[in-house]
C-alpha cells in the first residue's frame, strides 16, 4: 500500500511540475472562472476541457494529503495542506508558481526520505 500511495504522490508531483510551466494561464482561467455564473461556467469548462483535469487533480491531491497525514512523513504533507488552505494562489501567477515549486520540493523530499535515499 505504501508503494501505491507514493506512486500517486509521484503522479501528483508531476502534475505540479506541469502547473509550474502553465501558472500564468492557470491563474488567468481560474480568475475568469470564479466571476462567471452557473451557466457560463458550464460553457467555459466546455471551451477549456483541461480545466476539468486541473480540478480533478487538485481534488485527488487534497485526498492524498489527507492520507499522507497518517504516514511517517506527516509533517511534509501537513505543510503542503496548510499551503493549500492558505489560498496563497489567489495573489497572482507568481504565487501559483511558488506554491507549485515548494510543493514539488516537499513531495520529492518526502519520497526520498521515506525510501531512505537521502
Amino acid at each position: 500500500m505504501k508503494h501505491a500511495f507514493y506512486a500517486l504522490i509521484i503522479i501528483q508531483a508531476l502534475y505540479e511540475l506541469v502547473k509550474l510551466f502553465k501558472c500564468k494561464s492557470l491563474y488567468r482561467h481560474a480568475k475568469v472562472f470564479q466571476k462567471l455564473d452557473k451557466t457560463s461556467k458550464r460553457w467555459y469548462l466546455m471551451a477549456h476541457p483541461w480545466l476539468h483535469v486541473a480540478f480533478f487533480m487538485d481534488t485527488i491531491g487534497l485526498l492524498l494529503l489527507g492520507m499522507g497525514l497518517f504516514s511517517s512523513q506527516w509533517v511534509c504533507f501537513l505543510i503542503v495542506l496548510a499551503m493549500s488552505f492558505s489560498q496563497i494562489q489567489k495573489l497572482g501567477a507568481w504565487a501559483v508558481f511558488l506554491d507549485s515549486l515548494v510543493t514539488v520540493i516537499i513531495y520529492t523530499f518526502a519520497i526520498l526520505n521515506t525510501y531512505h535515499l537521502i
